[in-house]
């Protein structure tokens, strides 16, 4: 009984988190590939196994994903992969939350890194060591490839828990028509965003320099890092939420909103609608939210472009999101074994590659960069190329138990900022007493 009142206690905690993680979600047009030959571990009983998976993608991203799971299930006989679509992301945790406490739960779902501690604490994840993978046909050398800042994404407590699959990072988008009347470069630091918003401001322009989401705490988090914060230590647990120089980094924020350099979304919800309309010169949002951008921007005849995120006192460093791909301890081995046989499958590089030309997610592998269609879609569409240029320097918020109710937190700590105008010291010194509360809890 203690382990279902845990689990429901994640089901209310978490949908937040993780709809905020998995938002702004890309589209594109979906196209079968042709499949690849993959190895798998034979099955003892000889006949096909089915593999569920739940997910929670829609539209083009579902057709995407269709199409890579008949490619995979044409290219063997031992495995059949039946993807199941539970609805939008709080409809797929709402889900996994009750079949964890039924006992029946699919053979692998996505996931956050928000849901890994809870679910991996109440025993119902299988542990995805480089010994269990390989020993289950996990070709080493896509193992080897997998981008750094990828294969930290669901590790709890020293282990991981999920592969990586639909993973984000933070981009900016510009408008190149702000920018040229103001006769300055793409910004590639805070302090020229604060100076392009200073100009505007005194021109009497009601436009901004910087747009944001409604939940702008990675922006947040990634200037407190990038201005050596080193926030949550992931071994340790111990927090440096309030120290000078995340106070520093909010502060920074915080002022360009009250100066009127800088907003959220407000009633839009995501700021790729305003942003489209033209009413920033920059915006920062998801990687994946490209195609969100794209129909609004020209229909208002916006001439716009990416970049990579700005920097705050020189570092570069950007945070991923996105979702994963976990296994549920109760799948038997063959069950197991065609789990690391289609992961293994999605992250060849021409199948993420694939992916990543279809959702407007980016590459899981660096070899998918070199694969030809991939490049051709790169000089076809450059306003992709951004996000991959961070690929080798995004890293990813250590996850613990009770991590969902401190992203809520989190959330709550930036709408006391950008709504009540709250000064961040002390918002920062109750986020920090909020959260070492929450660690400690969870112990």
């Amino acid at each position: 009984m203690q382990n279902n009142k845990k689990l429901f206690k994640l089901g209310t905690g978490i949908l937040t988190a993780g709809t905020l993680l998995m938002a702004a979600c890309g589209n594109g047009n979906a196209t079968s590939k042709e499949a690849n030959d993959v190895t798998a571990t034979e099955t003892t009983s000889g006949e096909t196994v089915e593999i569920t998976f739940w997910h929670a993608m829609n539209g083009p991203h579902q057709e995407a994903i269709t199409a890579l799971t008949e490619a995979f299930n044409e290219s063997q006989d031992q495995y059949e992969v039946v993807e199941q679509n539970q609805g939008g992301y709080d409809e797929l945790n709402q889900a996994i939350t009750g079949a964890g406490v039924s006992g029946e739960l699919p053979t692998m779902s996505q996931l956050t890194s928000t849901d890994v501690p809870e679910l991996a604490s109440n025993d119902l994840l299988v542990p995805l060591s480089d010994e269990f993978l390989t020993e289950n046909g996990f070709e080493q050398g896509t193992l080897d490839d997998i981008y750094e800042g990828f294969k930290e994404t669901s590790v709890f407590e020293e282990e991981r828990y999920a592969m990586p699959f639909s993973k984000s990072t933070r981009l900016m988008f510009f408008n190149q028509d702000i920018l040229d009347e103001y006769e300055v470069e793409t910004p590639s630091t805070w302090e020229e965003i604060e100076a392009l918003g200073k100009k505007m401001v005194e021109a009497g322009d009601d436009r901004v320099a910087m747009g944001l989401e409604n939940g702008f705490e990675m922006e947040y988090e990634t200037m407190a890092r990038q201005n050596g914060a080193e926030f949550i230590n992931g071994e340790t647990l111990e927090v440096d939420i309030d120290s000078a120089e995340s106070v520093e980094a909010l502060e920074f924020l915080g002022n360009m909103m009250q100066e009127s350099y800088a907003r959220t979304a407000g009633e839009d919800g995501y700021f790729s609608g305003p942003f489209g309309r033209g009413e920033s010169a920059m915006y920062i949002g998801s990687s994946a939210g490209l195609a969100h951008v794209a129909p609004v921007a020209e229909e208002n005849g916006i001439d716009w472009g990416t970049a990579e995120v700005p920097t705050f006192n020189d570092k570069e460093l950007t945070l991923f999101a996105g979702n994963d791909l976990g296994l549920y301890a109760s799948a038997t081995e063959e069950e197991q074994a065609g789990y690391v046989a289609y992961v293994n499958f999605l992250l060849q590089p021409e199948n993420t590659a694939q992916w990543a030309m279809d959702t407007g997610y980016v590459p899981i592998v660096e070899a998918a960069l070199d694969v030809p269609e991939y490049i051709e879609f790169l000089k076809e569409d450059p306003r992709s190329e951004a996000a991959n240029r961070m690929l080798d320097y995004g890293v990813t918020s250590p996850t613990f138990a009770g991590y969902g109710e401190f992203r809520n937190e989190l959330v709550s700590a930036m709408e006391e900022i950008s709504v009540n105008n709250a000064d961040p010291q002390t918002v920062l010194e109750n986020l920090q007493t909020e959260t070492e509360s929450i660690i400690e809890a969870n112990k």
